[in-house]
């Protein structure tokens, strides 16, 4: 048993840092940690990070996952804000000031930022990207392109 703790540690030790920079291109740095932490926990509650074929590849998919249920809880508060109301005396962090290039990017649904993350910031290519999160190339180029087309205005400047 020993060796095995061991192994998940070496394996979460090599892919941690990506796995952190990853969900924060995602969801912000205020959240990163949480999402890889929620994912490394309820992966290891299942099986070992070192039984895994491709644990990089894996838990990148986990941590999208992960991203996509936070972000339709976060709707579902909005939503729910809107009917009610917001909380009297509680500071919103969407009141916080970013870039307009920030706002813009951190619009963009989960999927079309890590595609962007992924090709643009770690220069995988788009077939490398897709292996990674499990989609086909086409679907990773479909959300590129997509990205190009709301953060164009962004080019000149």
């Amino acid at each position: 048993m020993k060796g095995a703790e061991s192994s998940d540690r070496d394996v979460y030790e090599a892919i941690a840092p990506g796995l952190v920079r990853f969900a924060t291109a995602l969801v912000g740095p205020d959240d990163a940690g949480d999402v890889v932490s929620a994912v490394v926990v309820r992966v290891l509650g299942r099986r070992a990070l070192s039984s895994l074929e491709k644990p990089e590849a894996y838990l990148m998919q986990a941590v999208m996952n992960e991203v996509r249920q936070l972000h339709r809880g976060r709707n579902r508060r909005r939503r729910a804000m809107v009917r009610v109301g917001p909380a009297p005396n509680i500071r919103d962090t969407a009141d916080i000031a970013r870039s307009d290039l920030t706002d813009a990017v951190m619009g963009l649904p989960p999927q079309q930022r890590a595609a962007a993350y992924l090709v643009y910031w770690c220069d995988y290519t788009s077939a490398e990207a897709a292996e990674l999160m499990g989609w086909s190339d086409g679907t990773v180029r479909r959300y590129l392109h997509l990205v190009r087309g709301k953060l164009g205005r962004f080019a000149d400047e």
